[in-house]
Parts: structure tokens; C-alpha cells; sequence
């Protein structure tokens, strides 16, 4: 978690990003989503995220594989 909130910054300057969370159950399996405008900006962070994710290496059993899913909605209170 202190690792992560270090990498704020450049988290949430990847192009496009609109919005970034990190979910784990107590197992400390987990998820990572992230809301981006477009895939081409997604696309665009590859190496990035990849530099990101490699801060992570020693506490994960495999660094992850990323997926795209299109928003369907994206309710708010």
C-alpha cells in the first residue's frame, strides 16, 4: 500500500486516465481497474504501466497480464 500511494503521481499522470483503483481481499488476491478515455491511450501507457508494475515484482506471485473491457456505465452517487 506505502509503495503504491509513492507512485500516485505517476499513476494518475498516464494519458488518459480518468480513474484508478486497487481492490484485494484478505487473501491478498486482488484487482487492479483503471478507467482510461480510450484504448488507444491505453495502448499508448504499455510501457509504462509495465515500469509501474515491475515496482511491485517481490510481492506478486506473476506480474498481470492486462485486459480491456469497454465502460458500460459508470454510475455515481
Amino acid at each position: 500500500t506505502e509503495m503504491m500511494h509513492s507512485l500516485k503521481d505517476q499513476i494518475m499522470s498516464l494519458d488518459g486516465i480518468h480513474q484508478f483503483m486497487n481492490v484485494m481481499q484478505s487473501d491478498g488476491s486482488g484487482y487492479v481497474i483503471s478507467v482510461v478515455e480510450s484504448e488507444e491511450a491505453s495502448d499508448k501507457n504499455a510501457d509504462q504501466v509495465r515500469a509501474l508494475w515491475a515496482n511491485f515484482g517481490p510481492y506478486l506471485e506473476a506480474i498481470p497480464t492486462p485486459e480491456g473491457y469497454d465502460v458500460l456505465v459508470d454510475w455515481k452517487i
